[in-house]
């Protein structure tokens, strides 16, 4: 059974109306399909879905934290 813990909600910087969430996914694929943490954009908060989401497995977070740490100092 798929469950999910809303993490956080942050303001989108480019939209007054969007905002980033970011939530951990149990099961997101069926059952035993692991944990993933989804991370959504939504440009309009009263949409039903967001626009994009990605989900990244629990075992590539690390990684994938690192890459925007890098990718945050190249800005």
């Amino acid at each position: 059974m798929k469950e999910s813990k809303l993490i956080k909600e942050i303001p989108l910087a480019s939209n007054d109306d969007g905002m980033i969430t970011v939530a951990n996914i149990k099961d997101p694929y069926g059952q035993n399909s692991g944990e993933v943490v989804s991370v959504a954009v939504w440009l309009s908060k009263s949409s039903e879905e967001p626009d994009w989401k990605v989900h990244i497995p629990a075992e590539n977070l690390d990684a994938v934290i690192e890459a925007l740490q890098e990718a945050k100092k190249a800005l």
